[in-house]
């Protein structure tokens, strides 16, 4: 398959899931290497194409019109699962996390949590990942997550759950 038409197939394939695609499963299947796949992906991003990298693999970004509001919080390693749980057991979806480092600057990460099932994949990678850690512990426990929702009154809902668990910073 020409590179062109390679490309071309990524997006198709990506276009067809919300679910994130390896690079190793789009090497596969497009019978490329995985770093050939990084390469194609890399070359769509600098055509303009809205695909996003996961820590479970790429996507296209979709517009949506849901609103979306960044809540700040603070708590321990061990209160993160608590954390996202709310978050979802309120109505909202958990976009990404991002911290602000003294050095990087602004750190920001897709974690895409918007069912129980992504909750648990993500919690079983933070527990089985040799030397991983939640990204808040360069910063103390603070950070930021973008959440999003149907619509305002679950935001706020979402909000007024970080709050009773004491870790939402105003």
């Amino acid at each position: 398959m020409e590179a062109t038409q390679r490309r071309a197939a990524i997006l198709t394939r990506l276009s067809q899931t919300s679910t994130p695609v390896p690079a190793a499963v789009l090497g596969e299947e497009m019978g490329v290497s995985r770093q050939i796949v990084v390469g194609d992906i890399a070359l769509l991003r600098a055509a303009g194409h809205p695909v996003r990298a996961t820590n479970r693999g790429y996507v296209l970004a979709r517009p949506s019109h849901a609103p979306r509001r960044s809540v700040t919080v603070r708590h321990s390693n061990e209160a993160a699962a608590r954390e996202l749980r709310t978050i979802l057991a309120a109505g909202g979806s958990v976009l990404d996390t991002s911290i602000e480092h003294g050095l990087y600057g602004q750190i920001t990460v897709d974690l895409l949590i918007r069912s129980q099932e992504d909750l648990e994949d993500f919690l079983a990678r933070l527990s089985t990942t040799p030397h991983a850690s939640p990204l808040c512990t360069l910063t103390d426990g603070w950070h930021t997550h973008t959440i999003e929702a149907a619509n305002e009154e679950v935001l706020d809902a979402v909000e007024q759950a970080l709050d009773e668990l004491g870790i939402l910073q105003r």
